[in-house]
């Protein structure tokens, strides 16, 4: 039995394939294990289009919702960076607490080393059994929702909406689809030369692909602004956009969704003092 077992996993080795220089991957198994981890910080700026400058724009962004005793979740954390960056960014204000969650413990492990701080806290698990978001103020979702099931995607949605304080804001950033297959084909071939020209060859980006199937799931703009609506987001907007790719910030705010229109929820959009 046990040369068997060997002989599995020999075998599974044997059908991995590179997807970087130093990460190999099975088709339709991605996973963010010990050999992605030490790789994964430049990995992903060499995967995902203007990585730092979005990071950038989250914690600039993040001014207007964090304030003092605010609570900051990070949805899918990995290595912490936007953690990294959202303490760097709100080292004035007092008593900010920092909140990463994620199911891979060896991406924990390096948030820890990069994250270290008695106000910061990660926790090993699922993002769907994590069931409250107590006096959120602002709660992050960075190429993370992409990987959960649809039901998942919308209950998590449900549970930041729920939580989040007057004023709070939930920022996602998704990979996406196009709204039409033509620019689906479009946008799939620039982001595949935007992957090349960052250094990784044509065999390294389709192997990525193919360790990606049936995991991440990639819906439309309208599709994710869509759940946002249904979870009770009323303020929305595209704080960022690259061919498939797309950042999104949704406010919480006193209004109940149900007592007004469509036509009526628009108009708030122009009315900022419905925000405290």
């Amino acid at each position: 039995m046990k040369s068997e077992k060997s002989n599995i996993i020999n075998n599974n080795d044997l059908n991995k394939e590179y997807v970087d220089e130093l990460i190999t991957a099975l088709p339709g198994n991605w996973r963010f294990d010990h050999e992605v981890v030490q790789a994964f910080d430049e990995h992903v700026r060499r995967s995902v289009p203007f990585y730092d400058q979005v990071q950038t724009m989250i914690s600039d962004i993040s001014e207007w919702f964090v304030r003092d005793g605010s609570i900051i979740y990070d949805l899918g954390t990995s290595t912490g960076e936007t953690i990294f960056r959202l303490k760097e960014k709100h080292k004035s204000k007092k008593n900010i607490r920092y909140i990463g969650i994620d199911n891979s413990l060896p991406m924990l492990e390096k948030a820890r080393i990069k994250c270290g701080d008695e106000n910061v806290q990660f926790l090993h698990q699922n993002i769907i059994s994590v069931t409250e978001f107590p006096s959120a103020g602002l709660v992050t979702a960075i190429y993370s929702l992409q990987f959960l099931p649809l039901s998942e995607r919308r209950t998590v949605i449900e549970r930041v909406s729920r939580d989040l304080y007057e004023g709070g804001a939930f920022i996602i950033v998704e990979k996406i689809r196009a709204e039409s297959s033509y620019f689906e084909d479009i946008w799939l071939e620039l982001y595949w030369d935007m992957k090349q020209s960052s250094g990784l060859n044509s065999e390294q980006v389709l192997s990525k692909a193919k360790s990606l199937r049936g995991i991440l799931i990639p819906l439309t703009l309208s599709e994710n602004i869509k759940m946002l609506e249904e979870a009770g987001f009323i303020i929305i907007d595209v704080f960022m956009k690259w061919y498939n790719f797309v950042g999104i910030v949704a406010i919480k705010t006193k209004i109940t969704p149900s007592m007004y229109s469509t036509e009526e929820k628009t108009s708030f959009q122009n009315h900022p003092d419905l925000i405290t």
